[in-house]
Order: C-alpha cells, then sequence, then structure tokens
C-alpha cells in the first residue's frame, strides 16, 4: 500500500465516484457506449467497450461488470461470417459503422474482454457459451497475416488511430496480438473438446520475438551481434533484413517504432503502443526503462498525461497526409497527432506502478485526475484535449476516459494491474529468458577498447 497524503487522497476518491458515475451513463442493457452524450459517441464500439471493461472490474461494481459482459454478447451477435468483430453497433439501430477503415483491434479486444472476463471470474459456462465466436475472431485475425510473416498487417488508419497513417506491422495491433494469441492459449486450455480445431496459429512467444527483432532499434558496437540479429530477421522473411538497410539511418531509438512497411517505417512514438509494450510484457526491464525515461524527457504527460504521440507530424514532413485536416482534428498536437488522450493517462499511470515508479505514478494520477474534472461543467471526462494548452476539445463523458482512470487509481492504490498482472503470471519460458531486465545505455563516441 503507497502512503498518499490526505488531499490527494480525497481527489482519488472523488475522481473515482465520479468515473464511475459516467460508466453508469455510458452504460446501456447491450453493454457500453462510448460517450453518454448522443452528439457523442452512442455506439458500443469494440475497443472502447472493452477498455470501459477494464474500468469497471477495477470498480468492483457488479453492475458495471455486467455491462462489461453484455458488451461481449452485443459484439459476438454482430460477429460477420468471416469472424470479424465490427468495429462498433449502434444499441438503438443494430447498425454498424463502415465510416473508418477495417479494423483489426476489434477482434483483439473482443478477444482479450473474454479473457478478461474469465480471469476475473473463472466463468466456464461463459467462456464455453461464447467459444466458438472467440475461434472465430481468432481465425480472422490469422488470415489478416497476409504474408505469413507472423505479424499482423493493417491497412492505413485501421486501428484506434483512425485518421494516422499507420499501417502494415503496426506495434499497437500486433502488441494486442501476442496479448490476444497468449490469451487464447490460456482460454483453450479449459474448453476441453471445444478446443479441438485444426487451425494452426502463430505462437505467443514467436510474435514475441518478432516485435522485439523488427521494432526494437538499438545500435550495437559488436559487429558479431548485430549480423546475428540480421540473420535473424532475415530467416523470418527477407523483406524484413531488406528494410534493416533503410532502418540502420537512425542507429537506435528508446521506443519501439509505431510500424514498419515495405522499405519504410514511422520514427515516432506512439505513447499507447510502447505503454502496451511493456504491460503485457513484450518490453523488458531494459527497454521499459527507456521507453518511461523517454516518455518523461520529452514531457508526454505534459501539461496532462498523455500526448498520443511525440513529436507531432507537421504539414510538408514525409508522414504528413492532406486528410489530417479532415474537421480540423490531426492539426500537430491535437488528437491521435500528438493530442492528450486521458485514456492513454490511465495506461501510462498502470505502466509506471508496474515498474515500481511509484513517485512518478503518484504524480501522474494526480494530472489525470485534473484532466478528468477539466470542461464546461466540472468533471467533464473529455476524450481529448490540446497537447500543448491542455484545454478539452474532444467529446465528454467519454467512458474509457473515466475506465482508465479507475484501472490506474486501482492500480497505483493496489500496486497490481487487472489483465495484465494475468498475461505476465502465463509469458512464455522463451520469452523470459530473452530478457535484459537491467537498463543500459551504449556509450558514445565509439565502442570501448
Amino acid at each position: 500500500m503507497i502512503k498518499v497524503d490526505r488531499s490527494k487522497t480525497n481527489l482519488f476518491i472523488e475522481a473515482r465516484e465520479r468515473s464511475k458515475e459516467v460508466l453508469r451513463k455510458c452504460s446501456t442493457p447491450y453493454g457500453f457506449r462510448a460517450s453518454a452524450l448522443t452528439s457523442g459517441y452512442p455506439q458500443i464500439w469494440a475497443r472502447d467497450s472493452m477498455a470501459s471493461f477494464l474500468g469497471a472490474f477495477a470498480s468492483e461494481d457488479e453492475e458495471l461488470i455486467e455491462t462489461g459482459r453484455n458488451s461481449l454478447r452485443t459484439l459476438g451477435q454482430y460477429q460477420n461470417e468471416l469472424g470479424f468483430i465490427p468495429l462498433n453497433v449502434h444499441p438503438d439501430t443494430g447498425y454498424c459503422s463502415t465510416e473508418n477503415a477495417g479494423a483489426c483491434d476489434s477482434n483483439l479486444w473482443f478477444i482479450l474482454g473474454h479473457y478478461l472476463n474469465f480471469s476475473m471470474t473463472q466463468d466456464l459456462t461463459f467462456l464455453t457459451a461464447s467459444w466458438q465466436q472467440i475461434d472465430k475472431a481468432m481465425i480472422w485475425l490469422a488470415y489478416q497475416d497476409m504474408n505469413q510473416c507472423g505479424l499482423l498487417e493493417i491497412p492505413e488508419a485501421g486501428n484506434w488511430m483512425d485518421l494516422m497513417a499507420v499501417r502494415y506491422n503496426t506495434l499497437y495491433d500486433n502488441v494486442l496480438l501476442y496479448a490476444a494469441t497468449l490469451a487464447y492459449e490460456q482460454m483453450r486450455l479449459h474448453v476441453g473438446s471445444l478446443a479441438q480445431t485444426s487451425h494452426i496459429f502463430t505462437l505467443a512467444e514467436d510474435i514475441h520475438e518478432r516485435i522485439n527483432l523488427l521494432m526494437w532499434i538499438d545500435r550495437c558496437w559488436v559487429a558479431a551481434h548485430f549480423a546475428e540479429h540480421l540473420e535473424k530477421l532475415k530467416a523470418i522473411r527477407l523483406e524484413w533484413f531488406m528494410l534493416y538497410h533503410n532502418i540502420g539511418t537512425i542507429s537506435s531509438r528508446p521506443y519501439y517504432l509505431p510500424w514498419v512497411a515495405f522499405r519504410e517505417y514511422g520514427d515516432w512514438c506512439d505513447s499507447l503502443a510502447n505503454l502496451l509494450a511493456i504491460l503485457t510484457g513484450i518490453a523488458d526491464g531494459h527497454r521499459a526503462e527507456h521507453i518511461l525515461r523517454y516518455m518523461q524527457q520529452v514531457g508526454m504527460a505534459e501539461p496532462f498525461p498523455t500526448k498520443a504521440i511525440y513529436p507531432p507530424i507537421y504539414p510538408g514532413e514525409e508522414n504528413w497526409r492532406s486528410y489530417y485536416r479532415s474537421r480540423n482534428l490531426n492539426l500537430p498536437h491535437q488528437y491521435h497527432n500528438g493530442g492528450i488522450w486521458p485514456m492513454i493517462g490511465g495506461f501510462h499511470v498502470a505502466a509506471l506502478v508496474q515498474r515500481k515508479w511509484n513517485q512518478e505514478a503518484e504524480r501522474l494520477l494526480v494530472l489525470l485526475a485534473e484532466a478528468n474534472r477539466q470542461g464546461d461543467q466540472p468533471w467533464e471526462f473529455n476524450e481529448w484535449l490540446h497537447g500543448q494548452t491542455g484545454h478539452p476539445m474532444g467529446y465528454s463523458l467519454q467512458a474509457w476516459s473515466a475506465s482508465s482512470f479507475l484501472l490506474a487509481e486501482r492500480a497505483f492504490r493496489t500496486g497490481r494491474n487487472i489483465l495484465f498482472g494475468n498475461l505476465l503470471a502465463v509469458k512464455p519460458p522463451s520469452a523470459i529468458a530473452s530478457e535484459q531486465n537491467e537498463m543500459f545505455i551504449h556509450p558514445g563516441g565509439g565502442p570501448e577498447t
């Protein structure tokens, strides 16, 4: 138990109660709406509702937990014949929106939502009743690995950053793929004969290896070690070996790259993806410390937690897109392009707790409560804030802004993370064996002699 002064304790208690109020306002018999406002996001979004499910379990409110299960039921009901979980479903009409690019993360969060429910309740009846949907969701994901490299390939803007030029082998989706695959492997152990499937999936341990080989760039003064790394990439996929001729120009980065594609890559820090890499165990201690240190150094949680990316992308840069101007959203320091998302802030606090950065976790939890308290009315729980001013710019009464605070507050109060602690407990032995848990910094000026 971490000791906190009374004023902060009172703030956290009020923020927790206000967060639960928002989730109750977002609750329907069909699951969690993304926001309580009809002018906001009245649909049940796969990713938002599963993030809200995390907050529901953190709240220990049985009615909210049941709403999370209803989200799973609704999403499963609208799964198509190929196994795709829709991006969102309007609970009043049943309409599934096709405004955005197809998103793999709906299936990923659907699987993780089922694992969350099972790991917290051991409800085998609910799991077995849903197993066919879970299995179909996993099979659909397998077909999104179009070149059999072991990672997902997604279309541009095909995940939660639905107005951002993330594409192909993305960090966010593939970290979730690792987590969902590990969750699937664990759930499959409990469903008996229902687990008999002829489909072969890439193992979680292999996804773990591929992400770290491909997306963590760390210069090495020992030529033999670098050559070994290149040989591993070449053995898995020659395309990745060729890509590294281009990636070599950046030498190293203190975070995972946000995406890699054909001879190109993104070169900025995707905060949510990197935080999820820490929480799921993709990042070992060395990498996790570098990520958190970098995010602190560049102020990704200033003035409030946490900016979606750093640095933002400006007009004229290689990764700028003209559609970033749509609805005035993705201008620099706004929306996905460096805007502040309280939802990400909750995962940031959870990652800090996991790495035992307790003072920083407390500081950010205070800022997160203050961010959610802003607005035209107190405790607006806005969707996103301007990255420089910290002023609210999105829709208010956002479910995952509220649920993420609940997740963070519980993690800080107890020292344990819902969902992610369970995933870490079943981390594959080969992934554990590959860990470098002592942070180190390469010397400058060339190798030591």
